[in-house]
C-alpha cells in the first residue's frame, strides 16, 4: 500500500514532469542536470524577507552554468514547494535537502544559509549531489556590517564559486584624488579616511554617491557608475569659500555704491521737478483766464506727483544703500575673522557654506 509521502513525492515528480522535461526529438540537444535552487535558511537577526532574495541571486550566480536551475518560486507556483518540504518533514540536513531534491527531479540542490550576530553576517553556500545525498562544494564568506546589496553580491558569488570552482569578479575601483590633503573623504554614506588616502577603494559594481568635505571649501560631491572588474578615476578639485565669500563681498560694495548713485539721481530729480511745479504754481496764480488756469493747475500737480515719487524712491535708494553698506562692512569683518556664511550658485546647485 502507497504510503501518503510517496504519493506526494510521486504527484510533485508528475506535476513537474511537463515543466522541467528536456526537450525531445532526434536534433535535442543533451539534456542539462537539474538544479533546484532553495529558499536561505536564516539565523540570528536576518530578516526574513531576505530568504527569498539571497535565493534568487544566487539563481543569478548560477545563469550560464551547464544546469537546468530551478527556483524554489517557480516551484512553488506550481505545486506548493512549501507545503512539499513541511510534509516531507524536511530539515537542512543533507540527506534531507536531498530527499526534497529527488522529489523535485533534480539532481543537484543549491542550499544556502545565512548567519547574522550583532555587527557580522556569515554567507555560506553548498551544492549537493541529490544521488548520493553529499555535498559536493561548499564556500563561505564574513560581511562586517553587511548592506542587503552586500550580501545579494555574496549570494551570487557564492553561488558561482561552488558551480564553476572559479571566483567572480562583481567589484571595481575607485581611484580617488583630491586636490588639498586632510579632506574627508565619504563613500555611499561612509567615511573612508582622508586624502590622500593609502588604499583605492574597492566597491560593488553600479553606481556610488563620493562626497568630499573640508573646513573652509565648498562641499563637492558626484556619482559614478562603476562596471565590474573595472577602474574609475573620480578628481575634485575643492574650491575655498573664502574665494566666494570674497567675490560675494565685492559684489555687496558695488550694489551698495549703485544705491547711493540712485539716491544721489532721485533726489537731484524730485529737486528739478520740484522747482517746476512751484514755477506752474506761481504762474497758476497770475493766470488771467479760466483756461489758462485749469492747465497751470493740472501741469502744477503732474509735476509735484512725479517730484514726490522722486524724492520716496531716493528714500528706498539710500534705505537700501545704508543696508548694504552695513552688511559690506560686516562681511569684511567676518572674512578678517574666517571664512564667512556665503550663498553660492554652483554646478551641483544651491549650495550654503561657511561660518553658521
Amino acid at each position: 500500500m502507497t504510503s501518503p509521502t510517496a504519493a506526494l513525492v510521486a504527484a510533485a515528480t508528475l506535476a513537474l514532469a511537463p515543466a522541467l522535461a528536456p526537450g525531445a526529438g532526434p536534433a535535442a540537444a543533451p539534456a542539462k542536470l537539474r538544479l533546484a535552487v532553495l529558499d536561505f535558511s536564516l539565523a540570528g537577526s536576518a530578516h526574513p524577507d531576505l530568504a527569498r532574495v539571497l535565493s534568487d541571486a544566487a539563481a543569478r550566480g548560477a545563469e550560464g552554468s551547464d544546469y537546468q536551475i530551478i527556483t524554489q518560486g517557480e516551484v512553488a507556483a506550481v505545486l506548493g514547494l512549501d507545503r512539499l518540504r513541511q510534509l516531507l518533514g524536511c530539515s537542512d540536513e543533507e540527506s534531507c535537502l536531498s530527499d526534497t531534491a529527488r522529489a523535485l527531479d533534480a539532481e543537484r540542490l543549491l542550499s544556502g544559509s545565512l548567519t547574522i550576530l550583532e555587527r557580522t553576517a556569515l554567507v555560506t553556500v553548498r551544492l549537493i549531489d541529490a544521488h548520493k545525498g553529499r555535498t559536493l562544494s561548499r564556500a563561505s564568506t564574513s560581511l562586517l556590517d553587511a548592506t542587503e546589496k552586500e550580501l545579494v553580491d555574496a549570494a551570487r558569488r557564492l553561488s558561482y564559486e561552488v558551480i564553476t570552482g572559479k571566483r567572480l569578479d562583481t567589484s571595481g575601483l575607485l581611484r580617488l584624488q583630491v586636490d588639498r590633503p586632510g579632506a574627508a573623504v565619504t563613500l555611499d554614506g561612509k567615511e573612508i579616511g582622508k586624502s590622500p588616502l593609502s588604499e583605492v577603494p574597492r566597491v560593488l559594481e553600479g553606481p556610488h554617491t563620493v562626497v568630499i568635505q573640508k573646513d573652509g571649501y565648498v562641499r563637492w560631491s558626484t556619482t559614478v557608475s562603476v562596471p565590474p572588474g573595472g577602474e574609475v578615476p573620480v578628481e575634485a578639485q575643492l574650491i575655498p569659500v573664502k574665494l566666494l565669500g570674497e567675490a560675494a563681498r565685492s559684489r555687496l560694495w558695488s550694489w551698495a555704491y549703485a544705491s547711493t548713485g540712485v539716491t544721489v539721481v532721485a533726489v537731484g530729480g524730485g529737486l528739478v521737478f520740484h522747482k517746476l511745479a512751484d514755477d506752474s504754481y506761481a504762474r497758476y496764480k497770475r493766470a488771467t483766464n479760466r483756461t489758462d488756469a485749469q492747465n497751470l493747475r493740472d501741469q502744477t500737480r503732474q509735476r509735484a506727483t512725479l517730484a514726490n515719487v522722486s524724492f520716496g524712491l531716493a528714500g528706498a535708494a539710500a534705505v537700501g544703500a545704508g543696508t548694504l553698506f552695513i552688511l559690506a562692512a560686516r562681511a569684511d569683518a567676518r572674512a578678517a575673522e574666517g571664512p564667512p556664511l556665503a550663498v553660492l550658485f554652483t554646478g551641483q546647485g544651491l549650495v550654503l557654506a561657511g561660518r553658521f
